[in-house]
């Protein structure tokens, strides 16, 4: 009986393998870019910041909306940071990854 469940789940073993380590590879090339533009975020968002404290560079300080979009830009830099996004692919994939080896394990 175990031998046959072994044959049944071997295709999605073999799929989840496959899957798994190629996603792995574009997980972790995907992340150095995220990675920049995250930096390209917080640089925006600190530009933001002093717009919205100083008026630096048009002049006029105290606007809104520019605090917002600073706030905004912060969430989303903190969400493609290497602490974000990349992190939580990872943790998906480890999760396949457990359940590829619970299937193997039969």
């Amino acid at each position: 009986m175990r031998i046959l469940f072994k044959i049944l789940l071997f295709p999605l073993s073999l799929l989840l393998t496959i899957f798994v380590t190629v996603s792995m590879f574009v997980v972790e090339r995907c992340a150095g870019l995220l990675n920049i533009l995250s930096g390209i975020m917080v640089i925006a968002a600190v530009a933001g910041y002093a717009q919205y404290m100083f008026g630096w560079p048009v002049g006029a300080a105290g606007n809104a909306s520019t605090l917002q979009l600073a706030i905004i830009g912060t969430v989303f830099a903190f969400i493609l940071s290497p602490y974000g996004l990349p992190t939580l692919a990872a943790w998906l994939l480890g999760k396949l990854d457990n359940l590829n080896g619970a299937i193997k394990s039969i």
